[in-house]
């Protein structure tokens, strides 16, 4: 079964009736991507009036971005359910000043109970720069806003707290619990990583992460790209439904009889993808980096190219990202060059192959 027949099935139980679990932190972790700027008031609202909202509203909203329509459509999904439509959606936080994609909510789904969902990355290249970012950099703007949330909402609550996110919103529910304040940490009872990015070596070995390992769990699909991209542990392997990258959707994720995920081992092509993924952060330096992400960043700004809809949608984008991309330093190029052929990699099948002829020819390099 996958995430909406454990909602049809299990969501008759209240969190009293039936403990909260993985599947749920799966759901909280992905409704954060809905378009809540839209439907929440006064800072609080049940999921119940959120959902209804959402399904009259999101439409319109969500600019045909896969993520952003996913959430929608889980949180009307949800709104009538018993599980869920009380469960009190608080605190409500976004930045829309900087060059960043970050968002965070609080579901209280008990008395005193919340579950902080931090936003992931979907198509739009602000996120995925910020991804790319934490190869080299920590910590990054989105990491000190996740912060700077748990300490103004949660140092004197007396509210117990469970963290979670997907994607880039799991190492942000990561790296918020590891560094929040004392007092913050005490209330936190769990941390979840929905197949979510790991730490650097100095943030994986520190003190700090290894107290907040019995309390930590990174639930990875079996054929996981973005959770194996740096240093991560406490991974728990899931089933998924689709065999590559599109797994990284927890509506590909495969739920069994006992209403939790059907645990199995990560494939050779995540395996793969791995090694590929070390071999380019450990051959290139911090200032490789930096000047790739820079002019990575100004290639796509004078392209026009805002997501990934942009270059599968219009052409003259794409056409205009290859033009500026030929007038970058020589060096930079091969950093680009072996940074592409991870991402194809990563859609294998079909459409590698379809997209494979065409990479050699505009880019004039070989996959």
């Amino acid at each position: 079964m996958n995430i909406y027949d454990y909602i049809d099935d299990y969501g008759v139980y209240t969190f009293k009736e039936k403990k909260f679990n993985d599947v749920d932190a799966a759901i909280f972790s992905f409704i954060i991507y809905a378009n809540l700027k839209y439907v929440i008031k006064n800072n609080q609202m049940k999921i119940s009036e959120a959902g209804k909202k959402i399904s009259d509203l999101y439409k319109n909203k969500d600019n045909n971005i896969v993520a952003v329509k996913q959430g929608n459509e889980l949180l009307s999904y949800i709104k009538d359910v018993n599980r869920y439509k009380d469960c009190l959606l608080t605190q409500f936080d976004i930045d829309e000043k900087h060059d960043v994609q970050y968002s965070a909510i609080s579901i209280e789904y008990t008395k005193n109970k919340v579950f902080v969902a931090f936003e992931g990355t979907n198509e739009l290249f602000s996120g995925w720069k910020e991804n790319l970012l934490l190869s080299y950099k920590f910590p990054t703007k989105s990491q000190v806003l996740a912060v700077s949330y748990l300490n103004r909402n949660y140092t004197f609550s007396k509210k117990k707290i469970i963290l979670g996110g997907h994607s880039k919103g799991g190492n942000l529910a990561l790296t918020a619990g590891m560094y929040a304040n004392y007092l913050v940490r005490n209330k936190i009872e769990f941390i979840y990583s929905m197949d979510g990015p790991g730490l650097l070596d100095h943030q994986f070995k520190s003190k700090r992460y290894k107290n907040i390992l019995k309390k930590y769990k990174h639930i990875i699909p079996d054929y996981s790209v973005v959770g194996l991209f740096l240093n991560n542990s406490n991974n728990y392997v899931v089933k998924s439904k689709i065999k590559n990258i599109y797994s990284h959707s927890i509506i590909t994720w495969d739920i069994g009889n006992n209403y939790n995920f059907i645990n199995t081992k990560l494939s050779t092509y995540s395996k793969d993808l791995q090694l590929e993924i070390r071999k380019w952060i450990a051959k290139y330096n911090t200032e490789d980096k930096k000047e790739f992400i820079d002019n990575l960043s100004y290639l796509l700004k004078q392209a026009g190219v805002v997501s990934i809809l942009d270059l599968k949608e219009n052409k003259d984008k794409l056409y205009a990202l290859i033009k500026e991309y030929k007038a970058v330093t020589p060096h930079t190029k091969k950093v680009l060059e072996d940074f592409i052929k991870i991402i194809i990699k990563c859609y294998e099948t079909a459409f590698y192959k379809d997209i494979k002829g065409k990479v050699n020819k505009m880019f004039n390099f070989k996959l």
